[in-house]
């Protein structure tokens, strides 16, 4: 049988991943918007084109939960989008509602679906999901982790000029300011990062990486990235609907992991069909480890804004 995959909002984030699904060809596909004819109009155009790309996923759209509710994985992309000048934290009361209204349709799913959030703030919109549904912890996943480490191989690449495939890294923590470049697994070629350029160098790029978002944000003006945040959520279907192995990182619920509790935060994950199989444990150094704390510290001061509200 086909895999069946919901997406909560048609904008270009969630029409993206459509079209990424569909022509790798990962199941049939259903886009829901408030705007039900948008997402009539987007998946008619998603299926005049999947021809030419060989493939035999069909795609529907509209307003209809019932077809979300039949599927096996639910793509979260819903909420509004940063503008000039705002964090993704500014979006979190606005976001808040939005996502907890959706979560308490998607509680109706009598499949126990897997649920990937993209909307930001990441990582307390991930914990809303997870709180509200009260899905299984390894069934609602956080995409995050993914889109800024291969930002994080962006910067790299274009200061040391190499392939892709000679990069090495990994960005843990929250989806914002906090998130933690992991400089120490950080390496080219095989070689450690800071034996080809000095630790300032290698710590201005973690900080581009850090400030990737934005940076896209500043230049669109109405919008924020999309084609980047898509393929990271296709790269963890990938892992979860053809068991495409690896470790990535994401945001996951932490329940004594690294030593957080009652949280989502970014963290080494192996996904599978089950959702999250396996939290890694790596080692960082002592400086990361307290900027990871650091970083837990601010998911936790956000999502104790919105707690009693869950």
């Amino acid at each position: 049988m086909k895999n069946k995959i919901g997406i909560i909002g048609a904008g270009n984030v969630g029409a993206t991943v459509a079209h990424l699904a569909l022509i790798k060809d990962m199941g049939d596909i259903y886009l829901l918007d408030i705007a039900a004819e948008m997402a009539k109009g987007k998946a008619i155009d998603l299926n005049q084109s999947k021809f030419l790309f060989s493939s035999d996923a069909r795609v529907e759209g509209g307003d209809d939960y019932s077809k979300i509710l039949d599927c096996d994985v639910i793509v979260v992309t819903a909420g509004l989008a940063r503008k000039p000048g705002m964090t993704r934290d500014d979006l979190l009361f606005k976001n808040f509602d939005i996502i907890k209204g959706i979560s308490l349709k998607l509680k109706e799913s009598k499949k126990n679906p897997i649920v990937i959030a993209v909307s930001n703030p990441l990582d307390v919109m991930a914990y809303t999901i997870f709180k509200v549904t009260g899905f299984p912890r390894n069934r609602v996943i956080g995409m995050a982790g993914v889109l800024d480490t291969y930002r994080f191989y962006h910067f790299i690449q274009n200061r040391l000029e190499v392939p892709y495939r000679y990069m090495e890294s990994m960005i843990l923590g929250s989806h914002g300011d906090t998130m933690v470049p992991l400089i120490s697994q950080t390496k080219v070629a095989g070689k450690p990062l800071n034996a080809r350029i000095t630790d300032a160098e290698a710590m201005e790029l973690a900080e581009m990486a850090r400030n990737g978002g934005a940076e896209i944000v500043s230049l669109l003006k109405t919008g924020s990235a999309y084609y980047a945040p898509a393929a990271s959520v296709v790269r963890m279907m990938e892992s979860i609907l053809s068991n495409r192995k690896g470790i990535l990182p994401c945001s996951v619920y932490a329940d004594g992991e690294y030593g957080y509790k009652d949280i989502f935060i970014g963290l080494p994950v192996t996904l599978g069909p089950s959702g999250v199989d396996k939290i890694s444990t790596i080692k960082i150094t002592e400086d990361e480890k307290n900027s990871l704390d650091a970083s837990a510290k601010s998911i936790m001061e956000q999502i104790a804004k919105i707690k009693d509200k869950i």
